[in-house]
């Protein structure tokens, strides 16, 4: 039984460090949790998956999953793509097996540790690489899901900065991760993720203190003055309705509009939508990738009201549940910021989701889970004496 335990924190550490350098590892290994926490429970006689606000919610989701797929043209897709319900497990996991705050601090040092060693890499391809081959930082993955995933480090990483009770060293390490985290998600020149971090830090600042707004506009405000012009253009652009990309966007929501009223109750299934948004689109979108661009619209096109409705009611449940975790512990540095940091990532999160389908992104949506149970488990322990946490 320790030995099985012992396999499963090891595999659990795997999964955290690989999030950022590799989704065949962070797949394996996540099977092998949930093999061995299924064979601990069933060593053990006990059944140690935690109840959350957010069970009948998952379940409501997963029976709007299963109606579409019994209503899609393309079934068999619909139930292969539907597969992404099991990520949620990864919630009840961190929940249930984060118990203390010295786990809970592997966990996040195991996770933001990493996630630091690919931002300083990401700072010695700018360094190092032609110029040509890093127009936009792309590190282990895709530019966009390069972007994403530094994104919600950065969100994690932010809060522990701004506690006021945050020791030293911790505060010291947190900031200097900062650095090659931000060079290298500006590096990515990515405008959704730009937004997404931008109104994650604002929601800390907001939330931490108000006074950090000035410090936080003015690095905004520098950015942009001294950006070369590529990524001056490109934030310009975000507000430039007939840029090629805005004006694509725009067509891609016209047409899954167009979709949703033809399947209005339980959607198209959860698909690939590029034969379907041929089929209903006025003019040829040659940009078009299957699916919108836009996670609301997705899951109204995909799921429909049925599917939008207990979605929406999920992702509400979080905001509210991990706001009354963040309220109990936000005087405690490493609880509270942990708190805080899942809320800026739930945030951030969906601000990116306005432009990307963020949701049907492995890796983004696995960090997203672990964050939703991370603010589980930090809510869940018990308060640590004043004392030792003056000396921690």
């Amino acid at each position: 039984m320790v030995t099985v335990r012992r396999i499963m924190d090891g595999a659990m550490l795997l999964f955290l460090a690989s999030c950022y350098f590799s989704i065949a590892v962070n797949s394996l290994s996540l099977g092998l949790m949930a093999v061995c926490w299924v064979a601990l429970m069933a060593m053990e006689h006990r059944w140690s998956v935690v109840r959350t606000p957010y069970d009948w919610l998952f379940l409501a989701w997963i029976v709007a999953e299963y109606l579409a797929t019994a209503f899609s043209e393309n079934p068999a897709q619909s139930l292969l793509f539907s597969k992404r319900l099991l990520l949620a497990g990864i919630v009840y996991f961190f929940a249930a097996q984060v118990t203390t705050e010295g786990k809970a601090k592997v966990v996040m040092g195991t996770l933001l540790g990493t996630a630091t060693l690919v931002g300083i890499i990401g700072v010695g391809k700018l360094l190092f690489a032609k110029p040509a081959d890093v127009v936009r930082l792309g590190i282990f993955q895709f530019y966009m899901t390069t972007s994403e995933l530094l994104m919600i480090a950065l969100l994690l990483l932010l809060p522990f900065v701004v506690h006021p009770g945050t020791p030293r060293r911790w505060r010291s390490a947190a900031a200097l991760a900062l650095l090659p985290l931000g060079i290298s998600l500006y590096a990515t020149v990515t405008r959704g993720a730009y937004l997404a971090a931008a109104a994650g830090m604002l929601f800390i600042a907001l939330t931490r203190n108000i006074r950090l707004i000035v410090p936080l506009v003015l690095v905004i405000v520098l950015v942009f003055l001294f950006a070369p012009p590529y990524v001056q253009q490109r934030l310009a652009s975000i507000t430039d309705l007939h840029h090629p990309e805005n004006a694509t966007r725009i067509m891609l929501w016209s047409t899954g509009l167009k979709i949703f009223t033809h399947y209005p109750v339980v959607g198209v299934g959860d698909i690939d939508l590029r034969e379907m948004y041929d089929r209903y689109a006025d003019e040829v979108n040659p940009e078009h990738h299957g699916h919108l661009h836009n996670v609301p619209l997705q899951i109204l096109v995909t799921l429909g009201l049925v599917g939008f409705i207990a979605l929406t009611a999920l992702f509400a449940t979080i905001a509210v549940t991990e706001w009354r975790v963040y309220t109990r512990v936000r005087d405690e540095w490493f609880r509270g910021s942990v708190a805080l940091g899942a809320l800026a990532v739930f945030v951030g999160f969906h601000v990116m989701g306005l432009t990307e389908w963020s949701f049907g992104d492995q890796e983004v949506v696995i960090l997203l889970w672990v964050t939703v149970g991370m603010s589980l488990a930090v809510g869940r322990m018990d308060a640590i004496p004043i004392s030792s946490r003056a000396v921690d």
